[in-house]
């Protein structure tokens, strides 16, 4: 196990303007699993590329227990990475497959074959060692994957979008045994991840980066509850947080007909008269009459436990698209009109305030 830590690091690759990942400061905790996530293009890869010695560092340090490797050669690092679909080589078995990090690396045939059956036995897929990948289900392909990548004992374990590939079912995105062998095995583990609800399925904590930059570091819970800017509450959620600029009077910000209050801790950060006011689909009710915001339906879809509805409406001149998470009383159909409101009674921590300008959250 070990702790890692970025400091300033970025990487700005040739004929490019802007770095792809620039000065992210992050700590990974010893045995903690901290899944990167972000839109791609966000700099997630290149970060885990930047700790396992595949990119260079144009500025700034990545340690490992305190060392700083960034002079390191990628195969002195102890750290493994696992890119994208598990790859396995197909015409090797499980037991070659595990092993041929170790083969690799000349180590004798015997302790080579003792860390395997040690290897397999903690990941499970001792009774598929003489099998080759094709014929396994993909949860044993995964396991497999597991111990080759720690079968050398590493450090580190770095994922680089594992559930991405064409070859992965659907169905099986959130039922991945990697949650749960990193938990067994102790090791520390940084997952990169452009699907939040992968990240939410497996991460002890998340880093949201976009754009290169990191925006936020916390548990899933915290990250969700109280996102640290615009970009981080774009990202996060299924459905994404609603999001209307509205112009502030005095210690109130309206969106149709709806009051949302601004405390004066949050006046005294705004940047200019404009707030960015974030409502998720699950705070959100639909009415046909009442204080809210007036709107017209435009889309209904049944995910089969509730329905999203699209509703339409217009704030300051623009039109603003709201998504609603529609579960109890009458349905509304395409073209009908209708309230939106906020459920509790508009309830202040069902409000999330963004400086228009900056783009991060106003606290308080």
């Amino acid at each position: 196990m070990a702790e890692v830590r970025f400091i300033d690091a970025t990487r700005v690759f040739h004929g490019m303007w802007k770095p792809a990942v620039d000065g992210v400061d992050l700590t990974v905790r010893d045995g903690e699993l901290l899944v990167l996530t972000g839109p791609s293009g966000s700099g997630k890869s290149t970060l885990l590329r930047l700790l396992a010695g595949l990119e260079p560092l144009d500025r700034g340090s990545v340690l490992i227990n305190g060392s700083d490797v960034g002079r390191t050669a990628p195969d002195k690092r102890a750290v493994s990475m696992i890119f994208q679909g598990f790859a396995l080589f197909p015409h090797l078995t499980v037991r070659e497959n595990i092993a041929f990090p170790l083969t690799m690396r000349k180590s004798s045939a015997k302790s080579a074959a003792a860390r395997v059956n040690q290897v397999a036995k903690l990941c499970g897929v001792t009774d598929h060692l003489s099998s080759r990948p094709e014929g396994l289900s993909f949860d044993i392909r995964q396991r497999t994957t597991m111990a080759r990548a720690i079968v050398r004992r590493p450090d580190v374990v770095c994922l680089d979008e594992p559930l991405a590939g064409p070859g992965v079912p659907l169905m099986m995105r959130g039922r991945s045994p990697i949650g749960s062998l990193q938990r067994e095995l102790g090791v520390t583990m940084l997952y990169a991840t452009c699907s939040s609800e992968d990240a939410w399925a497996v991460a002890d904590r998340v880093a949201v980066l976009d754009r290169g930059t990191l925006h936020q570091v916390g548990t899933p819970r915290d990250v969700f509850l109280e996102p640290a800017s615009i970009a981080v509450a774009q990202f996060l959620g299924s459905p994404a947080m609603n999001l209307v600029t509205a112009a502030v009077e005095g210690r109130t910000a309206r969106v149709g007909r709806l009051a949302v209050p601004v405390s004066a801790a949050q006046l005294s950060s705004l940047s200019g008269n404009r707030v960015v006011v974030g409502l998720r689909p699950e705070d959100l009710t639909i009415g046909g009459e009442g204080e809210g915001i007036r709107a017209v339906t435009i889309l209904v879809r049944d995910t089969g436990r509730d329905h999203l509805v699209t509703t339409r409406t217009t704030v300051g001149g623009d039109e603003v698209d709201l998504v609603v998470r529609h579960t109890g009383g009458p349905l509304p159909v395409k073209g009908e009109n209708v309230v939106v409101g906020v459920a509790g009674g508009a309830d202040v921590a069902r409000f999330h305030l963004f400086d228009e300008k900056t783009g991060h959250r106003l606290a308080g």
